[in-house]
């Protein structure tokens, strides 16, 4: 199976490049749902939570069922992945609009390539199917144009944020990357950290500290629901098997979001060490 990639926060290493050169840019609703796709494979439509095939037994909370009702195989084109958000209930309330499946990409096997959203738009209507909210499509003007849209929906009472796709945009390596900025409303609901904790003598302490947080565990405990781990109705009682399941998702999260800040810190605390390592070995060869 093919994961959607990981959209990365703007702001990190090298993602002011991706609207760079009047970078052809749209601009998303980012829907607060369970990643879900589906595709044709012969004469059957197989669909695939983020990480796993689904089928009657995990179905990611009807997903699964809604595309064996609403998908017909002969409407699909062979080779194309289509990618989108199954609305089910996370942190935030859609209403009338949830347990419904929301097209956002489509993904080309064979060129390994998302095509532009062009595409996407016109297999959302062929197909009868809801497309992501869009707020603009056109040439990127600004920073406070991208984040006039944060905060807002049109699905539901406030957004989580815009994810910001320029599919022409490839890294040194060929892929294609897509950026996010998130909502500041939807980030205290989620209990994200807005400031450093105070800096203490170890390095992973203060990093541990910062980013496991309530919120990050909230998200993989709504993963955990979605994969069918645990039940919606999940309490204390569900401890041990929260357990067994969520640290390595934690980890993984915490890693794929956070990496390159940990490396920074790193960075600095060798650049800080460094004068005193090398005038001890200056000191220790008579060359002081």
């Amino acid at each position: 199976m093919k994961k959607y990639m990981k959209i990365i926060r703007h702001g990190k290493s090298a993602t002011h490049l991706t609207l760079e050169n009047n970078a052809k840019i749209v601009i998303m609703e980012k829907i607060d749902g369970a990643n879900a796709s589906f595709k044709r494979e012969g004469d059957k439509v197989i669909a695939f939570s983020r990480n796993n095939p689904l089928d009657e037994t995990n179905t990611l909370r009807g997903f699964y069922n809604w595309v064996q009702e609403n998908v017909k195989v002969e409407d699909l084109e062979e080779g194309i992945i289509y990618f989108g958000e199954w609305l089910v209930r996370h942190k935030l309330d859609y209403g009338e609009n949830e347990n419904k499946f929301y097209l956002f990409d489509t993904y080309n096997e064979v060129a390994n390539t998302y095509l532009d959203f062009k595409h996407t738009k016109s297999e959302a209507f062929r197909l009868a199917l809801n497309l992501v909210p869009v707020f603009y499509e056109g040439e990127f003007q600004s920073l406070e144009h991208i984040q006039s849209f944060i905060g807002k929906s049109k699905l539901g009472k406030v957004g989580e944020g815009v994810v910001v796709k320029n599919y022409d945009w490839t890294d040194r390596q060929g892929d294609q990357q897509f950026t996010k900025f998130i909502s500041d409303e939807f980030a205290e609901v989620k209990q994200v950290k807005k400031q450093r904790v105070a800096p203490t003598t170890d390095l992973l302490d203060e990093f541990v500290g910062m980013n496991l947080t309530k919120a990050r565990v909230d998200k993989i405990l709504h993963k955990l629901v979605d994969e069918g781990i645990i039940e919606e109705d999940y309490d204390i009682t569900d401890m041990g098997t929260i357990l067994k399941n969520a640290g390595a998702k934690v980890y993984e999260d915490i890693i794929e979001e956070e990496l390159d800040e940990l490396l920074k810190q790193v960075k600095s605390k060798i650049g800080r060490k460094l004068p005193t390592v090398i005038k001890e070995v200056l000191v220790a060869g008579g060359r002081a």
